[in-house]
């Protein structure tokens, strides 16, 4: 292979995968959210919890999950957005939750110390040992034990649920409510079958609070397949799906009726991967096979590569940074031998700078402008 030909880059586009950023945003700030939201989800994977303790209250509509050793309960509504946040300090079933508290406080802080922390607390007329700071998004319930802060309460408003409520829809994919034709069984808490249409849509398995809630199998018409755990009419836990329609298979996690979590897709050209899925989508690490000469390990976001990664290509190893799916930032280009390499800083795919070519153990430096060398002489990185 020679110089030139090894030079020029080759990278894959069209990939459908997106990663979104770690938590940034407070509690408070989060409330609403579906269940599924990436800072929620990157929150939830901060816990220790080796395990949850999940109860749905079918009068209250909500869907509660504790997780004691982390000191916090989520309970959301039923449509699964963020409705109410419980923090303890300490309790008989509650370890001390250790992640920083809204508005600044700290636990043990007394009654004075968390009103120059907020300037806006206002008294409970039920109790005189809970403070409230009231915002048109949430309440925050500031509750003292001998005076010091033991216990925070975080509740969303109904408006702010109604703003959210067009983020919680597009995070919301196949869920299957009670208002088919029962076949047979029972479809309140126990084992049935239910059919939507005119055999559109059949579901067989465990019902719990009159919903798929257990194990069990979907089909449609459309030759959609959904072998696995549902929570809630929804898609939910270990599952299989195939598409028909879009010619894939999908073995792995849902949420929310949709790819969340581990799981790995292989499409009938073959074409895979193996990873992190957020809402549908291929989000975090895995591992994408385009072809057998065509591989990607590493980090995704935005419908392509994005990170740190690794490209395995016909020519050799792109290794380095990416961005929508092309070589942008640092990057270390080798052939297949080992022989030859190129590294620099490329810009959207294209070399742009000085790079340092190493071929068959001799080493020279050239510069580049838009993917064009513009200098075959030695070059001064200094200048």
């Amino acid at each position: 292979m020679n110089q030139k030909s090894f030079i020029k880059i080759s990278y894959i586009l069209c990939l459908t995968f997106a990663v979104f950023s770690a938590r940034a945003q407070s509690l408070e700030k989060l409330m609403g959210m579906p269940y599924t939201h990436p800072e929620l989800t990157s929150l939830r994977s901060e816990f220790v919890s080796d395990s949850t303790e999940e109860s749905f209250l079918p009068y209250l509509k909500v869907f509660k999950v504790n997780y004691p050793k982390d000191g916090i309960y989520l309970e959301y509504n039923s449509d699964i957005a963020l409705y109410r946040v419980a923090l303890f300090d300490s309790g008989y079933s509650y370890m001390p939750y250790k992640q920083p508290l809204p508005l600044g406080t700290k636990w043990g802080m007394t009654l004075e110390e968390v009103q120059e922390k907020t300037n806006l607390l206002e008294f409970t007329k039920q109790n005189d040992y809970i403070r409230s700071y009231i915002t048109e998004d949430y309440t925050i319930n500031f509750y003292f034990t001998d005076w010091r802060l033991s216990h925070i309460k975080i509740t969303s408003t109904v408006s702010n649920l109604q703003k959210k409520a067009n983020e919680v829809s597009a995070a919301t994919g196949v869920r299957l409510l009670p208002d088919g034709v029962v076949k047979e069984g029972n479809v309140l808490d126990g084992q049935g079958t239910m059919m939507w249409g005119n055999n559109a849509a059949l579901y067989k398995g465990e019902w719990s609070y009159g919903l798929p809630h257990g194990t069990g199998q979907y089909i449609d018409s459309f030759g959609n397949k959904y072998d696995g755990e549902f929570k809630l009419g929804f898609f939910w836990g270990d599952g299989k799906f195939f598409s028909k329609p879009y010619q894939y298979s999908y073995t792995g996690k849902f949420a929310m009726g949709k790819k969340h979590g581990k799981g790995k897709i292989i499409y009938s050209n073959k074409t895979s991967y193996d990873g992190d899925w957020l809402q549908d989508v291929m989000h975090g690490k895995g591992v994408y096979f385009a072809s057998r000469n065509y591989v990607y390990e590493g980090e995704m976001k935005n419908n392509a590569f994005n990170g740190k990664g690794v490209l395995e290509t016909p020519q050799g190893r792109v290794k380095g940074t990416f961005k929508n799916g092309k070589p942008h930032g640092v990057c270390t280009q080798e052939s297949t031998d080992g022989l030859q390499s190129i590294k620099g800083r490329f810009v959207n795919g294209q070399k742009n700078g000085i790079f340092t070519i190493t071929s068959n153990g001799e080493t020279i430096q050239r510069l580049f402008e838009n993917d064009i060398e513009i200098s075959n002489k030695k070059v001064d990185p200094k200048k």
